[in-house]
C-alpha cells in the first residue's frame, strides 16, 4: 500500500575460537518492543532528546520476548556497537564479545538499545539458543534492520 513502511529486523548470534574459526551460528528474527516503536517515531520527528541507538547488550535471560519488555531479563553485560550501513535501506549493529579467565557463562538473549552503560530504552530484545562462552570462544552479535515499503 502506498505510504506504508515496515521495519523488519534480523540478528546473527555466532561463536568463533581463539583463532576466529566459526563453532557455531544462529539467525533469528523477533521483534521491535514498543519503547522501540515509540524511539522510532522520535527519531523520525526529530522529538524529546531521543539520542541513536548505539549499544548491543547480552544476557542470560530465557524468557521469550514480547512487546513490552523494556529490559533484558538478565543482562550480563552491554557495550558500544560498530555501526553500518550494508546496504540501501539497511543498518546494522555488531559487536564481538570476548571474555575473560575463569569466565563460563551461558547466553541467551540480545538487544539493541541507546545506552552504552546501564538503563536507556530497548529497541529490540531477541532469544536463542544458549551459547557456551569461555576465555577460548567470542560471542559475535549482529542485528541488522531493514526499512521497506509494506
Amino acid at each position: 500500500m502506498p505510504g506504508l513502511f515496515k521495519v523488519k529486523e534480523n540478528w546473527s548470534i555466532k561463536l568463533v575460537d581463539s583463532e576466529g574459526i566459526l563453532i557455531e551460528e544462529e539467525n533469528i528474527s523477533n521483534l521491535i518492543t514498543n519503547i522501540g516503536l515509540n524511539v522510532i517515531r522520535d527519531l523520525l520527528g526529530g522529538l524529546g532528546s531521543q539520542g541513536a541507538m548505539t549499544a548491543i547488550a547480552i544476557g542470560t535471560g530465557a524468557t521469550a520476548p514480547v512487546n513490552g519488555n523494556t529490559a533484558l531479563q538478565t543482562e550480563y553485560t552491554r557495550a558500544a556497537a560498530t555501526i553500518s550501513t550494508p546496504a540501501d535501506y539497511q543498518i546494522r549493529y555488531t559487536k564481538t564479545f570476548s571474555f575473560g579467565s575463569g569466565v563460563s557463562e551461558t547466553i541467551t538473549e540480545a538487544g539493541i538499545l541507546d545506552n552504552n552503560t546501564s538503563g536507556g530504552k530497548l529497541l529490540t530484545r531477541t532469544t536463542f539458543t544458549g551459547k557456551l562462552v569461555s576465555s577460548s570462544v567470542q560471542l559475535i552479535v549482529t542485528a541488522t534492520y531493514t526499512i521497506a515499503r509494506a
